[in-house]
């Protein structure tokens, strides 16, 4: 797929961000010693500006962690570095109660629905995400309605596998929404661009 085919796929689809800000997420084991919290601002800030250029009405994100899920919509690269420095990561990780945001801010357009989840670590309820995740394929018509892209932030084997249970071995979903990458994984696509495709066409 050209480049121009790739971006005028992209552009019929309307893009969601979901970070987590749990307390896992302060944990200093990313190159350079930093935290995934400080890695993950770079990657999200990178991505905030390629969707930028792909979704012009800006991106929607949502946060998570603790008790704590914000909504921000219409969001630019330069935002997402405002909601990192507004928060610190603490408390659990409400993984359902983001996917249940982010799945209600998917459908505001005629638009396709891509959302894209930066996690480190199991949810605090293993089994209410993935039926979130399975609930939501079953109520689309289309395979690509919305789909679904973890990418894991930190080295954490059972999130790993967590992960990987979602996208490979998600009981009673309609279709199979979902797609999982290592951060690792996710650094070796040249662009944004093609990380993206490639979950959509998985």
């Amino acid at each position: 797929m050209s480049n121009e085919q790739a971006a005028a796929q992209l552009s019929e689809y309307d893009f969601i961000v979901v970070i987590d800000a749990s307390g896992s997420m302060s944990t200093e084991d990313m190159p350079g010693g930093r935290s995934r919290w400080a890695y993950m601002q770079e990657t999200a800030a990178s991505f905030a500006r390629d969707l930028g250029k792909l979704d012009s009405d800006g991106i929607d994100v949502v946060t998570f962690g603790g008790s704590n899920v914000v909504t921000y919509e219409g969001v630019t690269a330069d935002k997402v570095n405002e909601i990192f420095a507004a928060r610190s990561p603490r408390g659990g990780t409400p993984l359902t109660e983001a996917l249940q945001a982010a799945f209600k801010l998917a459908g505001k357009s005629d638009k396709k629905d891509f959302i894209l989840v930066f996690t480190d670590g199991v949810p605090d309820d293993k089994a209410s995400a993935a039926q979130a995740i399975v609930t939501q394929s079953q109520l689309q018509e289309t395979d690509d309605a919305l789909t679904i892209l973890f990418v894991q932030v930190g080295r954490d084997a059972s999130a790993t596998a967590y992960l990987r249970e979602l996208d490979d071995a998600l009981v009673g979903a309609k279709f199979d929404i979902v797609d999982a990458k290592t951060m690792d994984e996710a650094e070796q696509f040249p662009t944004t661009t093609d990380l993206i495709v490639a979950a959509i066409n998985d």
